[in-house]
């Protein structure tokens, strides 16, 4: 197999501490040993997402967690409400017709952020509480939705907001209770470091309690069942323990920086991409960007395809393409996690030699 550094939005090039981590021999997972872990990487993680709640951990991709929030806070009359901006919005919708519930669509086009107003406009209209589910970093377009003023909104009609939170957790600052949000979603691959397998989602109370009155069929996600075995740290079916490893490290390096010196890290990381990027004559797809993610706008003579493969075979970087009707038309450079302006100038480098000709 050929050998690449991945510059992708997900997974990650994980630093090799965490790698590390993820060597040890396994524990079994009925253990005190184990029951140490779950705790710490719990803990560590309510700290960055800046929570109190319940904290779920499942073995799964981020899309698993994504189901797990939409099965477990519906019930087959909610009328909830879809706010997409980019492909990964687009799932909250498809996952939601999975249960045969048919949302209101709040959309906009690739690029652009979701208008609070047009999310109040609908829940003015709504005669009972709802759901809002959204994205926080929308890792198809690198945009960042405003999760704060969405919270201040679903909290003024009663509503839930739901948030995926995958790209952004750990890049884009979004305190989860102080911003109102229910239910975050988040996994391991991304600026936690980690390798792909485990997902999450931290439940508020309130959140919690219309869970329980949800009718829709659960079983490997139902959170009645997790909550049994949470209250042990412990899961109930077999969790991915060597991941886990790894997850409690990539937080823990997180709490160690602290999280205000991570996201001004991320931050200034972003900002270098970008300016290399305009230098370059490129311009970037999100009006309001992510620390996440750069994404990046072909010109009509060039396509990301070709420029992603050339990148891959003669110098041994990845970056990601577009997907959907943006294959061929975009580069997304992810930088989150263990990236640093140093780490990016080479990429970046080669990435301007190929552009220029």
């Amino acid at each position: 197999m050929s050998k690449y550094t991945l510059f992708t939005p997900g997974p990650v090039d994980i630093p090799e501490d965490i790698l590390h981590e993820t060597a040890q021999k396994a524990v079994y997972h009925r253990e005190a040993q184990f029951a140490e872990l779950y705790r710490a990487t719990s803990e560590g993680l309510k700290h960055i997402l800046g929570t109190s709640g319940r904290l779920f951990l499942f073995a799964s991709s981020g899309t698993g967690a994504m189901e797990a929030a939409c099965s477990n806070i519906l019930s087959s009359s909610d009328e909830p409400v879809a706010a997409i901006c980019g492909k990964f919005g687009q799932r909250w919708l498809e996952l939601c017709q999975a249960y045969k519930i048919t949302p209101v669509v709040v959309q906009e086009e690739y690029g652009c952020c979701i208008k609070p107003e047009t999310i109040e406009a609908v829940l003015k209209q709504k005669t009972k509480p709802t759901i809002v589910f959204t994205t926080l970093t929308e890792t198809s377009t690198g945009a960042l939705n405003d999760i704060r003023v969405f919270g201040e909104i679903t909290k003024k009609y009663g509503a839930f907001l739901v948030v995926d939170g995958v790209a952004g957790i750990g890049a884009d600052r979004c305190p989860q209770d102080e911003w109102h949000v229910d239910i975050m979603v988040g996994a391991s691959q991304k600026a936690l470091m980690s390798p792909p397998g485990i997902s999450f989602i931290a439940v508020s109370e309130r959140a919690y309690e219309k869970t329980k009155k949800s009718d829709l069929p659960t079983y490997y996600f139902n959170l009645a069942i997790y909550e049994k075995f949470r209250s042990k740290q412990q899961t109930p079916w077999t969790p991915a323990i060597n991941v886990l490893y790894g997850l409690n490290k990539g937080i823990s390096k997180i709490v160690k920086m602290g999280l205000d010196e991570n996201y001004a890290h991320h931050r200034d990381v972003a900002e270098y991409v970008r300016e290399r990027v305009k230098n370059m004559g490129l311009e970037t797809l999100a009006r309001r960007p992510s620390n996440a993610l750069t994404v990046v706008k072909m010109p009509a003579n060039l396509t990301s395809t070709d420029i992603i493969t050339e990148l891959k075979e003669k110098h041994g970087i990845l970056f990601a393409n577009g997907q959907a009707e943006l294959r061929g038309k975009i580069i997304r450079i992810g930088h989150m996690g263990d990236y640093t302006i140093e780490k990016m100038r080479p990429a970046l480098d080669a990435l301007e030699h190929i552009i220029r000709g």
